[in-house]
């Protein structure tokens, strides 16, 4: 039985914050993409978006807010909390196929990231 579109994002984060990544990248769709506006960062492959939070450079977890679902999209209102002051971020998460193929983040304000482990990180 196939999930819902919530039931899939949900998973999405769940899966995140238990760092199962191998359950997290079967969420991704073939032609995935990921982009933070406000800090100018893309990644172009669902590898690349696995390795981009399995490589985070402090512990982190999502805490899910609020979730907004429809057949082909969702959006969740998260707390990104980490050693760092408490982020709280919506996130839009395009749906195909039954899986994710596109990412979308938004954090309060502009900002210029920390140094990314991930080499799959372009700034644009």
């Amino acid at each position: 039985m196939a999930l819902s579109t919530r039931e899939l994002v949900l998973q999405h984060w769940q899966l995140a914050n238990t760092r199962d990544w191998a359950g997290f990248a079967r969420l991704l769709h073939a032609d995935f993409g990921y982009e933070a506006p406000q800090s100018r960062e893309r990644i172009r492959t669902a590898a690349g978006y696995v390795d981009f939070f399995a490589t985070w450079p402090q512990p982190w977890r999502a805490e899910v807010l609020k979730c907004i679902a429809d057949d082909a999209s969702v959006l969740t209102l998260i707390d990104f909390i980490s050693s760092a002051p408490t982020m709280t971020g919506l996130t839009i998460f395009d749906l195909r196929d039954g899986l994710i193929v596109k990412v979308t983040d938004y954090w309060p304000d502009p900002y210029e990231p920390g140094p990314r482990v991930s080499a799959h990180v372009e700034r644009y």
